[in-house]
This record gives structure tokens, sequence and C-alpha cells, in this order.
């Protein structure tokens, strides 16, 4: 995927064995404990504060829409949560573990996958190639190495799962065309089945609906609802269209200037007068 902008500073990915081991198995969910926690989470780059205690929190389950302007540090929060970029202060918590030095790579094994929102694919793949190497990068033990050099094929059922994923999101006529032959709105699509692939139990989703039309945009919330419904993944979604926010998601979290402002059901969120003047320039 894209590099994060220079200067940001990466999160580590120096961790001992036994020490990934704890920190990844370490903590316990508990009952009415979110399965995402982020907590005061800070961080500046220069003189610019891009969070600044920013604290929310995403149940099983559920699907939220982190919202704001331009500049409010949703990009930098997600990065923050992926493991991407280490904050200055605060927490991050998932399944009940402190996140705290787990390196990208393990996160997406622990269970957060990520769609972003400058589209990043193989040209020369299919769609259910696509998924195939997602799945072989979760699983690790060699095969996605083994899959780059062409010497691993794979089974018949690793297939007709990638099949099926690929027909879910709607795909299934276009299963086997390389995704260079696509136009944006199904390179998202791909995008979002190789996301499933590691079996999430959290979709961070990045301006899913970036460079797609209305109708595109329509089919991408209602298959963010359907990950949602019938697989039961958590959504954390960041996005602009307010339309396509308001049918994909249960609550929506409000970001300005890297504070949330606000934190509820959509309805009483978009009529609140700070979120106006902030996120729709006006307070009436």
């Amino acid at each position: 995927m894209g590099d994060p902008a220079a200067g940001e500073r990466a999160g580590s990915g120096e961790q001992s064995a036994a020490g990934e081991r704890a920190t990844a198995g370490g903590g316990t969910a508990v009952a009415g404990e979110p399965l995402l926690a982020v907590a005061d989470v800070s961080i500046a780059f220069g003189g610019v504060q891009a969070l600044a205690g920013v604290s929310l929190a995403v149940a099983a389950g559920e699907a939220v829409g982190l919202v704001g302007p331009n500049g409010a540090g949703k990009t930098t929060l997600f990065e923050c949560i992926g493991g991407r970029l280490r904050p200055d202060g605060g927490s991050v918590r998932f399944a009940g573990a402190d996140l705290a030095g787990v390196p990208a790579h393990r996160r997406s094994r622990l269970g957060i996958a990520r769609t972003f929102q400058r589209v990043e694919v193989f040209p020369e793949l299919t769609p259910v190639e696509h998924v195939l190497v997602a799945a072989r990068a979760r699983q690790g033990g060699g095969m996605l190495w083994r899959d780059l050099v062409r010497r691993g094929t794979p089974r018949p059922d690793e297939v007709e799962q990638a099949r099926a994923l690929v027909g879910m999101v709607g795909l299934a006529d276009a299963a086997d065309v390389p995704v260079a032959a696509l136009g944006l709105g199904h390179t998202r699509l791909v995008e979002l089945a190789r996301a499933l692939a590691s079996s999430p139990r959290l979709l961070l989703a990045d301006e899913p609906s970036s460079g797609l039309d209305t109708t595109e945009t329509a089919v991408i919330a209602a298959l963010l609802r359907r990950i949602q419904r019938e697989r039961g993944v958590a959504v954390l979604l960041v996005e602009h269209d307010l339309a396509l926010v308001r049918r994909a998601v249960d609550r929506v979290v409000v970001l300005d200037s890297g504070h949330v402002i606000a934190d509820g059901p959509f309805a009483l969120v978009v009529a609140d007068p700070a979120v106006r003047r902030a996120y729709l320039g006006r307070s009436a």
C-alpha cells in the first residue's frame, strides 16, 4: 500500500518473538469491552497537533462512521490504529489486547483489515488472484513467497473460497478478468474482497467512495452493510459522502482539528451546530 506522508513516524516493527506473542495474546476481552478501544490518542508532526486526546470505541459487529473536514486527523487516526504510525500518547486496544509495539502486519493477522483511499492493486492479477494472495499472506509460513515465484498452486478449496468472496462483492462475472481491464468501481470492490480474505473482525474503510459515481457509491454502501450484518464484521468508515455514511453506519464520530467534537446517531450528530460549523461550514 502507499507510504505515509514524509516525516510521519512509522510504527515500530522491532519486537522479539516472545514479546510479539505476549502482546498479541496478552489481552483478554471482557464482557462489555469494545472490540476496538482508542483512548486519549495524541500525535504531532513538527509543530502541528494532528490528534489531541482522541478517544473512540467500536463494538463487535458495529459500524461506525468517522467524519470531519479535510485535515481533521481521520487518516492519521487510521494509521495509528493500523500500526503504521505510533502515537505520542494514549493507547489502542483490540479484542482486549494493547497494540503498543505490534507491527502492522501482525495487527492484520489479529483481525484488522483495511482498504485505502488510493487504490493499490496488481493490474495483471484477476479478482480471484487478489483474494488468493491475500489469504496466503494471512496464513504465512512461506506460502506467499512460493506464490510469488509461481511454485505454489492453490488448493481447490482455496480457489472455491476466493470465488465465493469475489461473488459476494458482486464481481462473479469479472472473477477472471485482469484488474487493469476493470473500472474504478469494480476495482474498489476487489479491494473489499481482498480485505475480507483475511477473515477480519474489524474493517477500516478509508474513503471507499472516492472517485465513484452515485450508483457505484450506493453499491459500496449496501456492501458495507452486508459485510457488517451477514459476516459480523465491525466497520470503521472514513468518508466525506454523508449519504453513504447515513446508509452504512450505526453511529458517527466527528473529528475537527484533531479533537472529537461529536459522537452519536447520524441524525443527531449532523444536526449539532458545532458539527455544522466544522464539517458542513454552517451552523443552521
